[in-house]
C-alpha cells in the first residue's frame, strides 16, 4: 500500500514539475512557443522502440528497464540499459548513439603521405554485427566508431539535438586532419598547411659564425621571417584528434545557440562522446558526464 502511495505521488509530482518538458513533445512549443521541433522527441534509435513502447517508457510508476533487443546490435558486444527518473520529468530527458562514423578528405585538406601500417593497425580491431567498421581504401579516407551519451535537463531538446549532430561535428573537424593522421610515421606541421615538421635532407644549418655575421636566415638579417619560437614545439597525432574533437563541442554549442530562434530547442545538456580512432580510444566530455576505464584480468593477474 505504501509503495503504491509513493508511486502515485512520484507520478503526480513528475507531471507537475515536467509541464513544461511534456509540451515540447506535443508539437506546440515549450512554455507556449509555436516554434518547430528541430527533431521529435525519441529513445535512442539503437533501441528499436515503437511509438508505444517509447510512450511505455514514460510510465512513472512501472518504470520498465530498456535494454537492447539485440545484444550484437552494437559494436564490441556494448550493452546498455536506461531507465526514466520517476518524479522529474514527464520523458526521458536523457539521449545516447553508437555509430561507426566514416572520415573522407575534405577539399584542400591537408595532403600527406600514406602510411600503408595504419589500413593493417585498423583491420586487428574488432567489429560489431551491427555496425560494422569497413576497411575503406586510402582514397576513401578511414572510419571510426563512436558512442556518446547526453545528460538532458529541463527538456530534452538540446540532448536530442545534439544525439543527432554532434557526431557530424566530429566527422567535419576529422576531414581537416584525415590525411595526416594516416600518416604516423611522420610528426604532424606544427600550423597547418605550412612547412613539414621534419627538415629536408638537404638543408643547411646555420653556423654560429654565420649567424654573427649576419647572413642569410641569421637572427637581424632582412631575409630572416620573424622569430616563432612554437615552431620548435613538436605536436604529436593525438593532440590533433584531441583539438578536433574540442572544436567539435564547440560548434555543436554554437549551432544550438544559433537555432533556437528558429526552433524549439528546449533545456540544456551534458555530453559524453567515446571514440575510437586508429587503434586508440579517446573520451571528451563536457558537464558533469564522466566515464571510467576498466580492464578485465584474469584471476591469476589479480584485479
Amino acid at each position: 500500500m505504501l509503495t503504491r502511495v509513493k508511486s502515485a505521488v512520484a507520478n503526480f509530482m513528475g507531471g507537475i514539475m515536467a509541464g513544461s518538458s511534456g509540451s515540447e513533445h506535443s508539437g506546440g512549443g515549450c512554455g507556449g512557443s509555436d516554434l518547430p521541433l528541430r527533431f521529435p522527441y525519441g529513445r535512442p534509435e539503437f533501441l528499436g522502440l515503437s511509438q508505444d513502447e517509447v510512450e511505455c517508457s514514460a510510465d512513472h510508476i512501472a518504470r520498465p528497464i530498456l535494454i537492447l533487443k539485440e545484444t550484437r546490435r552494437l559494436p564490441w558486444a556494448t550493452g546498455y540499459a536506461e531507465v526514466i527518473n520517476a518524479g522529474k520529468s514527464t520523458h526521458n530527458e536523457d539521449q545516447a548513439s553508437c555509430e561507426v562514423l566514416t572520415v573522407k578528405k575534405k577539399a584542400g585538406a591537408i595532403t600527406s603521405t600514406p602510411n600503408r601500417n595504419s589500413a593493417k593497425r585498423r583491420s586487428s580491431l574488432p567489429n560489431g554485427e551491427g555496425l560494422q567498421l569497413k576497411e575503406n581504401s586510402e582514397s576513401e579516407g578511414m572510419s571510426c566508431h563512436y558512442w556518446s551519451l547526453f545528460d538532458g535537463h529541463a527538456g530534452s531538446g538540446a540532448a536530442v539535438v545534439a544525439s543527432r549532430l554532434l557526431q557530424h561535428h566530429v566527422t567535419e573537424q576529422l576531414q581537416d586532419i584525415v590525411e595526416i593522421l594516416k600518416n604516423s610515421a611522420v610528426l604532424p606541421p606544427t600550423c597547418l598547411g605550412e612547412e613539414p615538421d621534419h627538415a629536408p635532407a638537404n638543408s643547411r644549418t646555420l653556423t654560429r659564425a654565420a649567424s654573427l655575421r649576419g647572413g642569410v636566415g641569421a637572427p637581424g638579417s632582412p631575409s630572416t621571417p620573424p622569430t616563432r619560437f612554437f615552431t620548435e614545439k613538436k605536436i604529436p597525432h593525438e593532440c590533433l584528434v584531441i583539438g578536433a574533437l574540442e572544436s567539435a563541442f564547440k560548434e555543436m554549442d554554437l549551432q544550438i545557440e544559433r537555432e533556437r530562434s528558429s526552433y524549439n530547442i528546449s533545456g540544456g545538456c551534458t555530453a559524453l562522446i567515446v571514440v575510437c580512432l586508429l587503434g586508440k580510444l579517446y573520451v571528451a566530455n563536457a558537464g558533469d558526464s564522466s566515464c571510467s576505464e576498466h580492464q578485465q584480468r584474469s584471476r591469476s593477474e589479480g584485479c
